[in-house]
């Protein structure tokens, strides 16, 4: 298993057709608001219509709030992305390196900027099949920083939020071809569960595969892991989805996740062949969760303080998506 580090070492950009992307959700500690920061590269491939692009994108999510998400993005020339020894990636001013993440985005009225510190977790955390890591996949994924705590802050339109411990997620995803279907559910922010985590996805190269999508399911909680990204538990897992909501399902967990429609981030997505999927985000979702262990049934929830995902060629009714 490699070290967080290594784990977000950069593989572009390369010619033909590339796209990469570091992310990073932060969670306010009690809920209720949460920042998704991103630092993508971007190759077309031969044939297809536009320029490599270095993109920084930003979205800011508020539970109690009347207005939308915030969500803006701000797209440069490749030339402006550099990356340095070890890990550390630059766009334009904005920085992320294995324990910083620094930037300022201004876009359609709106100013996000940010200036965070985390300590890295000790190893990129596995949550799927490892068959998958030695396969020639088009699109790879490392979850390279799980269950860390960022300190600092993060200015949006002029609203200053300090962090301290606040819970946060680092992934790194880089390939040659988007995936047609994605659901992603994270959400470190249980009431009353200090400690518990929760992360499940399920993941569709292409529709025309026969066959349910694969679906992953990690959880931890006081009494320990439980761990159902094998081969063997994937086979068994389902995802059933429902407008905004999503429904997980392994042997022993159960989990239903929702968010209000106006929490939504909408962006478009380009694959480096041209065609383009719809992503909506809402980082101030809500699940519960049920696990039974020995004939008996524990109960978990989360108001306003989990990350879901919602990634289809079409897009969600009633979402705004910021354009390619």
């Amino acid at each position: 298993m490699h070290s967080s580090a290594l784990a977000n070492r950069p593989h572009g950009p390369r010619p033909g057709g590339f796209f990469e992307i570091w992310f990073l959700v932060v969670f306010a500690p009690g809920g209720g608001r949460a920042w998704w920061l991103r630092y993508t590269t971007f190759v077309p491939a031969a044939g297809s219509a536009g320029a490599p692009r270095a993109t920084l994108w930003a979205a800011a999510f508020d539970a109690a709030a009347a207005e939308p998400a915030i969500a803006i993005k701000d797209v440069r020339p490749l030339a402006a992305y550099a990356a340095g020894d070890g890990f550390a990636v630059r766009i334009g001013d904005a920085t992320l390196t294995n324990g910083t993440a620094r930037g300022t985005i201004a876009a359609d009225g709106h100013e996000i900027a940010w200036d965070l510190r985390f300590d890295p977790a000790a190893r990129a955390a596995r949550r799927a099949p490892w068959l998958l890591d030695h396969l020639p996949l088009p699109t790879r994924v490392a979850h390279a920083n799980g269950e860390i705590r960022c300190d600092g802050r993060i200015v949006v339109d002029g609203v200053r939020h300090d962090l301290a411990g606040a819970p946060a997620v680092q992934k790194h995803i880089w390939g040659r071809r988007r995936v047609e279907e994605l659901f992603w559910l994270y959400c470190p922010c249980f009431d009353d569960a200090g400690g518990a985590c929760i992360e499940a996805s399920a993941v569709r190269l292409s529709r025309r595969l026969p066959g349910p999508p694969l679906t992953t399911l990690w959880l931890r909680t006081a009494e320990g892991e439980i761990d159902a990204t094998g081969l063997g538990a994937v086979r068994r897992n389902r995802v059933a989805v429902s407008g905004t909501r999503l429904e997980f399902r392994s042997p022993s967990v159960h989990v239903v996740a929702w968010c209000d429609p106006r929490t939504l981030a909408g962006w478009v997505y380009r694959d480096p062949r041209g065609w383009d999927v719809h992503v909506a985000q809402s980082d101030v979702a809500s699940c519960t969760v049920e696990v039974r262990t020995r004939g008996e049934v524990s109960r978990l929830a989360s108001r306003a303080g989990a990350a879901l995902e919602f990634h289809a060629p079409e897009p969600l009714p009633g979402v705004r998506y910021v354009a390619w």
